[in-house]
């Protein structure tokens, strides 16, 4: 028993170490440096956020210590201030904001996102909502084994359900799928619970990429001591063009690997979302820029952001979403 606790107080501590992630680790090394902000706002989720990060070049190590001063965050609509927040200093370069629970936008509204510090030139960012997409048609298909590629293959096989998801698009309109469930009860202090998934037929085009300051649990690394797990990552959804989905209608299947983290006698939530152009852009540059990388050949890649005066990008997403239980075997 006494193991087991250290086991788990192990576990959690190395989630808490593994979400230090800086966001301009994926800035290139020629920007200019200033503030960088993501903020992808999921309209009625209650753990949104707002990471803003002081931008520094790897040859003036001494940036790397900097920290904001009198950081001001506002959100406006057109006739009113809906959020407000202020810190005199911040313990590093990098604050994390986090919205209030219940905080709503309401679609079709433009929003403004003002962000000074006392020691940068202050950024503006402004969006539309989106209207809310159809709700998703969701059934199972069934249950399946596969198998994880290497360094996870100690795992194998692995139990994966199969669903089928429809959704009626717009094609003037961009989309991501998202998917929930309920961590096991001692994780259930940690926001993670964003679970992983893979397309494995579609009708339509999308790319798989991540979401900055969006994390999910995926399986441990192979090893005898929990010093070996690496809990939580990086959250890779998909995205989708509503131009490239023939006669508006999407029709994918999606696979779920079963880990031991999350609760699956408890619902998911699966949710489609209708996100701004900029968001789509934005994504569409990032996973070009990763996957041209190490490629000497391709051209320089910059992520599209609408920050003004600065890096990153603001959003507000509106989703429909349906729930379900998946099979116990």
């Amino acid at each position: 028993m006494k193991k087991k606790l250290i086991t788990d107080f192990l576990f959690c501590l190395l989630i808490l170490l593994n979400s230090c992630q800086g966001l301009t680790d994926f800035i290139p090394p020629d920007f200019e440096e200033k503030l960088c902000v993501s903020a992808v706002i999921n309209n009625g989720r209650d753990q949104n956020k707002i990471i803003i990060e002081k931008t520094h070049q790897n040859e003036y190590p001494s940036e790397a210590q900097a920290t904001l001063e009198d950081l001001s965050v506002i959100i406006r609509s057109e006739s009113d201030v809906v959020f407000e927040y202020f810190n005199p200093k911040s313990e590093n370069r990098t604050d994390t904001v986090h919205l209030p629970a219940g905080l709503e936008f309401i679609p079709n509204q433009k929003y403004t996102l003002i962000v000074s510090e006392k020691n940068t030139e202050s950024i503006i960012s402004e969006i539309v909502v989106p209207h809310p997409p159809t709700i998703p048609e969701i059934s199972i298909e069934g249950s399946v084994q596969t198998f994880l590629s290497p360094p996870l293959e100690c795992h194998n096989p692995v139990k994966s359900i199969v669903l089928n998801v429809n959704f009626m698009s717009d094609e003037d309109c961009f989309y991501y799928l998202d998917i929930e469930g309920y961590l096991k009860p001692l994780l259930q202090d940690f926001p993670v619970n964003l679970l992983d998934y893979e397309i494995i037929e579609s009708n339509t085009s999308y790319f798989k990429t991540f979401l900055y300051g969006f994390r999910s649990v995926g399986f441990p690394r192979c090893g005898f001591t929990p010093f070996f797990i690496i809990p939580n990552h990086t959250y890779t959804p998909c995205f989708f063009d509503g131009k490239t989905i023939p006669e508006n209608a999407c029709n994918m299947k999606i696979k779920i690997d079963i880990n031991g983290f999350y609760d699956y006698g408890r619902p998911i939530k699966i949710t489609l979302n209708s996100i701004p152009k900029d968001l789509y852009d934005y994504e569409k540059s990032y996973h070009t820029y990763l996957e041209t990388l190490f490629d000497p050949f391709s051209e320089p890649v910059y992520l599209r952001g609408n920050i003004k005066r600065g890096y990153g990008i603001f959003a507000i997403c509106s989703g429909s979403h349906t729930s379900l239980i998946l099979p116990a075997d």
